[in-house]
């Protein structure tokens, strides 16, 4: 496999607000293939305890029409560092302020079919302000207990996949 060799021949993009659309035609061992795929600005996900208990958002997601629970997140600004970007849309998404904020590591969404990277954090707050969430959001915050969240995530209704994978890096640091 360490002699594969990938050969960008040409690349179209289709840019929108929040994301581009590419397609590069590539030459892998003399045989032309197309790769499509999304590129997607970073961003972060937050596992966060409040008082000792996780917050969880529920929110409207258009491209699946329906209502998710999630971890809070959002995109890394241009110039920003990812621990600011989290306590950030920590800030704006619920009002906690953090005592304490984490590095769980980062994964890759679906590098399959995007670049799209996810700085995932751990945060703890015992304190709280005024949100200030983005217009389109359309979300309510609860409160679970741990037991109540891992419940969740057994029994399949927690689908957010960069909070999964938060829970995971989190459980497995003990």
């Amino acid at each position: 496999m360490e002699d594969c060799e990938f050969r960008r021949i040409s690349t179209e993009r289709s840019e929108n607000a929040r994301f581009t659309v590419v397609k590069d035609l590539v030459s892998v061992g003399g045989h032309l293939q197309p790769f499509y795929y999304t590129e997607i600005r970073e961003g972060v996900c937050i596992l966060t305890f409040y008082k000792e208990k996780i917050a969880l958002l529920k929110e409207y997601r258009y491209p699946v029409s329906s209502w998710q629970w999630e971890i809070p997140g959002g995109i890394v600004d241009p110039g920003e560092t990812p621990e600011h970007a989290a306590v950030r849309e920590l800030r704006e998404e619920t009002g906690f302020l953090c005592d304490e904020i984490t590095p769980l590591g980062g994964v890759y969404t679906s590098f399959g079919s995007s670049n799209e990277k996810i700085n995932l954090f751990l945060a703890r707050c015992t304190k709280r302000g005024g949100a200030s969430p983005e217009p389109a959001e359309v979300f309510d915050l609860y409160l679970f207990s741990e037991d109540e969240f891992k419940e969740m995530v057994r029994n399949g209704a927690f689908m957010h996949g960069a909070g999964l994978a938060a829970w995971a890096r989190y459980v497995s640091r003990g």
